[in-house]
């Protein structure tokens, strides 16, 4: 087991808990997971409007990102959007589920109604009160 000293915490760590960074010697970061997440999370707290006008700049990286993500998990995943009154949505997807929620989230916002049924029930219930179960994982399918 390796490990290594945060340059931020100055805990001792095993090296998985560093992302990888090819421009260093050991070819990880030097901050730990942890601390870059903390940092990362300040910055966005501090600048709301900038990964929002980053995204606008840069759209066509914007797109290969989002795709060379989406395309990193290749197992299906069948999961449940359940209402409050009871009444069960079952999807399917290949991405992550956050992500598919944000998709879910953001045909709702913006009207795109290609599910009614369960449109119908964020707007009686509010989106934020359906629960969202992983049902199946299958790997390689």
């Amino acid at each position: 087991m390796k490990t290594k000293v945060c340059k931020e915490c100055n805990k001792t760590k095993e090296t998985t808990q560093f992302s990888k960074r090819a421009a260093s010697p050991d070819g990880l970061q030097p901050k730990c997971k942890q601390c870059n997440s903390k940092d990362n999370h300040k910055f966005r707290i501090e600048n709301p409007e900038h990964h929002g006008q980053w995204q606008r700049t840069n759209a066509e990286q914007h797109v290969r990102n989002v795709s060379r993500y989406r395309r990193a998990d290749k197992s299906s995943k069948i999961y449940s959007i359940t209402a409050p009154d009871g009444g069960v949505y079952i999807g399917m997807t290949q991405t992550h589920i956050a992500v598919r929620m944000l998709e879910h989230r953001a045909h709702f916002r913006r009207g795109k109604v290609i599910l009614p049924k369960l449109h119908e029930s964020f707007k009686k219930f509010g989106i934020e009160n359906h629960k969202v179960d992983l049902v199946l994982e299958l790997e390689g399918i």
